[in-house]
């Protein structure tokens, strides 16, 4: 499941969670299913910081090697 996926379910979800028509026991399976769904949105968060810190890395590294005045 992706990052946009998972959210767009959370955000439904917490809709129907806030509206408050729901019993206990429906709200607490729902709140158990947003639970897991924002971990995978924090996972997915998580993966895509390291590639752009990994990147930004890199990128420094490019930025700060002297250019070699024969190429």
């Amino acid at each position: 499941m992706t990052f946009e996926e998972a959210y767009k379910k959370f955000e439904a979800i917490n809709e129907k969670l806030q509206a408050g028509n729901l019993s206990l026991e429906e709200s607490t399976k729902l709140y158990e299913e947003g639970v897991d769904l924002l971990k995978i949105c924090h996972t997915e968060l998580n993966t895509s910081k390291g590639k752009i810190v990994k990147l930004k890395e890199e990128l420094d590294k490019i930025v700060e090697t002297p250019l070699d005045e024969n190429d």
